[in-house]
């Protein structure tokens, strides 16, 4: 087989939605996972509670337990 044979078959293969969604999502969810990861390595910082953490959602949950009921 020539280079270009090789070539048609390899942009066929990666080319293909059935091969490229999965891949960006494999590829998304690394990502995800590797922020998150250093976001924990920081020490300082706590992931889960990050939302928590914010004054806006303070505001929030202080709002909703004083006008609950």
């Amino acid at each position: 087989m020539k280079f270009e044979d090789y070539y048609k078959e390899f942009c066929e293969v990666f080319g293909h939605p059935l091969w490229m969604i999965p891949m960006m999502l494999i590829g998304m969810f690394f990502m995800i996972e590797v922020l998150h990861t250093k976001y924990h390595v920081d020490g300082e910082n706590d992931a889960h509670g990050f939302c928590g953490q914010q004054e806006w959602v303070k505001d929030l949950q202080r709002y909703k337990e004083e006008n609950m009921y």
